[in-house]
């Protein structure tokens, strides 16, 4: 294998760029590999496990999470170190479609490399914590880096509140589902199922 391209066997936990032929480049490298110029998405590595962040914000605009009338069905995380136990994305954006929530109707039918969900909050801040080579590795390939704004997490915090962050500096905190904030998809998978 080249200087900077990895496999799902020997790619070590960082930020790479994943490409339409399943390889992980480090976005260093980028400009050296022309055959891997067919970029998917970027992804983060971390513990045997791959966080691929969606190429965009949904519609490059804010969106509600889901009408004030609507109800959420998913378990309640009352404080942030709690919420930060949630690890089942697909669960709760499945579930905030079926309440009726526009956004996650959205989310659920992109279709590039994986199904998406809208993080939980724990996807979150591991996408925050690799926030500047993150947006470097967007940056490189053409992609839309995530902005200083706050963005949806699909953890719930309480009755029609959700956990959101703030990418500017990292702040967590909790709003009700009508109000717009941006929304990042991310695909979650573990490298043996690539």
């Amino acid at each position: 294998m080249s200087k900077g391209i990895y496999t799902k066997e020997n790619v070590g936990n960082g930020v790479f760029i994943f490409t339409a032929n399943k390889n992980f480049v480090e976005p260093k490298f980028w400009e050296l590999h022309e055959e891997n110029k067919q970029v998917q998405c970027v992804v983060i590595i971390h513990d045997g496990n791959a966080l691929f962040f969606y190429p965009e914000d949904m519609d490059n605009d804010t969106h509600i999470l889901l009408d004030w009338k609507k109800e959420q069905t998913r378990k309640i995380y009352p404080t942030i170190e709690e919420g930060m136990k949630d690890t089942d994305g697909i669960g709760n954006t499945k579930a905030l479609a079926a309440s009726g929530s526009e956004i996650a109707e959205k989310v659920i039918a992109l279709d590039l490399c994986g199904s998406w969900h809208i993080p939980t909050l724990q996807e979150s801040v591991l996408g925050y914590k690799h926030k500047a080579m993150l947006n470097a590795a967007l940056a490189i390939c053409g992609k839309q880096p995530v902005k200083d704004d706050w963005y949806w997490c699909s953890t719930r915090k309480g009755n029609k509140r959700n956990f959101v962050l703030y990418w500017g500096y990292g702040s967590r905190y909790n709003y009700t589902q009508d109000y717009n904030y941006r929304v990042r998809p991310v695909s979650a998978a573990s490298l043996n199922s690539l």
